[in-house]
């Protein structure tokens, strides 16, 4: 009796085993995991000195500002460059700041994005630089109770084998551990911010006064008279600075679209989206008010003016979420009702500068073009020079008797002499510089 029991017990478990097994469903899944990196409010808040120049690695968005030229290390800090002689850049000093992407200056007082601060630096010694206000949680971060800050994610590519009903992939990613960040405080791939642009107060010779600097065309910080604007998710986030060494928010405006860039051009605000355009005008600094638009297909989108024409650029590459490649030409001499004239093909538009004589348009991998904007609604067909030896991403224009192009891109700072604004020479090069 006991052997058949032992017979009857073997039986049920050989056939739940089996019923288990054909029951079983296993699948293979290949997605992107993205792994969270974290910094304490310790290390982001840490005391900010002026230290030894570094090398080029990892540079993103550039400024001018009296002989210098800025340039952000990404999510690391700016290097400082003593621009005096353009033949000769040589780094002054770098300054390090987790988080920071983007930057303006105005009299003497450099103020930056930290992460989640903003933070306004003294930079009237440009060797010895010093904290003089610190606002905290402007943006805001994930925050992880155990580890701190949730500051960006790694990607990494993982293939599995998991259960067939497993809910954990959508879209290409695990739905656990995504995250989508603000770009203006923690975003490391800069689609990483030409033309005479991000200058308030305008001389005869288009060069700012009042001791502000100039950008370039992927800015997100730009400034108007006594007030700084940031382009921030679907805001507009308005700061007065008549104290520069302590900006005080005023205003947040709703720009219903995914802003990108920030350019200001006279007494307008344009603002680059994802999917269009905003115009608003600054009679009232302190709120912009949206006086008209226009709408485009999907992609990264900086902006840049000369005269009655915006001359924006549309890159429909998979982290811009667009399938095209176009530079767009509008009419805005009725500021009121801008009308798009004409569309070109590119490759990979990037940043750009527009003057009344030439277009300088960085294509990404596919380098510098230089087009004859003589006739704005035929730019895109008159291409004059292409330099296609290193990657571009971004350009300033910087007029007067200098006539200097300054560029950035994944190897590095280049400067052109631009005195026949249809044929540039290159004079210098600082090259990036990487690590084993």
């Amino acid at each position: 009796m006991k052997n058949l029991y032992s017979l009857i017990f073997l039986a049920i478990v050989v056939l739940f085993a089996t019923s288990c097994t054909e029951d079983k469903c296993n699948q293979e899944v290949t997605y992107t995991r993205f792994i969270p990196v974290y910094q304490t409010y310790e290390n982001i808040r840490a005391d900010i000195q002026s230290e030894a120049p570094r090398d080029l690695e990892n540079p993103g968005k550039i400024y001018f500002y009296q002989n210098y030229i800025f340039i952000n290390e990404a999510l690391t800090g700016i290097h400082v460059i003593d621009n005096s002689n353009p033949e000769n850049p040589t780094p002054t000093s770098f300054i390090p700041v987790l988080g920071n992407i983007d930057m303006v200056i105005k009299n003497d007082r450099l103020i930056v994005d930290n992460y989640t601060d903003i933070v306004t630096l003294d930079i009237s010694d440009v060797d010895q630089v010093r904290v003089v206000n610190r606002q905290e949680d402007v943006f805001v971060l994930p925050v992880s109770e155990e580890n701190g800050l949730i500051v960006r994610y790694e990607e990494e590519m993982v293939t599995e084998d998991v259960d067939c009903d497993w809910e954990g992939i959508n879209w290409g990613f695990r739905t656990d551990d995504v995250f989508f960040s603000d770009r203006s405080s923690a975003e490391a791939s800069i689609s990483f911010p030409g033309g005479i642009n991000n200058m308030v107060d305008f001389d005869a010779n288009g060069f700012g006064t009042g001791g502000s600097g100039t950008g370039g065309s992927f800015a997100r910080f730009t400034l108007y008279n006594d007030y700084l604007y940031i382009a921030q998710d679907r805001e507009i986030r308005v700061f007065d600075i008549s104290n520069p060494a302590a900006p005080q928010e005023v205003n947040q405006v709703n720009t219903f679209m995914v802003t990108e860039t920030a350019y200001v051009y006279n007494d307008h605000l344009f603002i680059g989206g994802r999917t269009g355009m905003n115009i608003y005008d600054l009679s009232n600094p302190a709120l912009p008010d949206f006086i008209s638009g226009y709408t485009h297909i999907v992609g990264c989108d900086p902006v840049a003016i000369s005269g009655d024409y915006a001359y924006v650029t549309i890159r429909g590459a998979a982290s811009c979420r667009g399938t095209l490649d176009q530079l767009d030409v509008l009419d805005i001499s009725d500021i009121f009702n801008p009308i798009l004239m004409e569309s070109f093909p590119m490759e990979s538009p990037h940043g750009l500068a527009v003057t009344p004589e030439a277009l300088y348009l960085c294509e990404g991998e596919v380098g510098l073009k230089v087009f004859d904007n003589s006739d704005p609604l035929s730019v895109g067909n008159n291409m004059l020079s292409h330099f296609d030896d290193f990657a571009a991403y971004d350009v300033i224009y910087l007029p007067g008797q200098t006539d200097i192009l300054l560029l950035i891109g994944a190897d590095g700072f280049y400067q052109f002499d631009v005195s026949d604004p249809l044929q540039p020479r290159e004079i210098s090069y600082l090259p990036v510089i990487t690590k084993p």
